[in-house]
């Protein structure tokens, strides 16, 4: 009995610790994010420009790759993988604009 005791003890100690660390991490996390102004703006900055650049660059390779085709540079199985790729990857982007703005 007196084992038991003790086991409990112990485990009610670390998990006030578990606890009491948890809690003092989560209270810290809004204090420390007040001076991030300047790398919000930037990373907005970013995120605008992305959105402008990516579809250019999209577009661009696909006509790459339609000339490359049409050349007999790459075979028709690569052109199709390329493209496929490129217009997820563009419209992910035009994407997640939509939805975060």
């Amino acid at each position: 009995m007196k084992i038991f005791k003790t086991l409990r003890e112990k485990a009610s100690r670390k998990l006030a610790a578990v606890f009491t660390t948890v809690g003092t991490g989560l209270l810290a996390q809004p204090a420390s994010a007040q001076g991030l102004e300047k790398a919000r703006g930037i990373l907005e900055t970013l995120q605008q420009e992305l959105t402008t650049i990516v579809p250019i660059a999209a577009a661009v390779i696909l006509l790459v790759l339609g000339i490359a085709y049409a050349g007999r540079f790459i075979e028709k199985d690569t052109f199709v993988r390329w493209c496929i790729g490129v217009i997820i990857a563009g419209s992910a982007v035009q994407i997640t604009a939509m939805i975060f703005n």
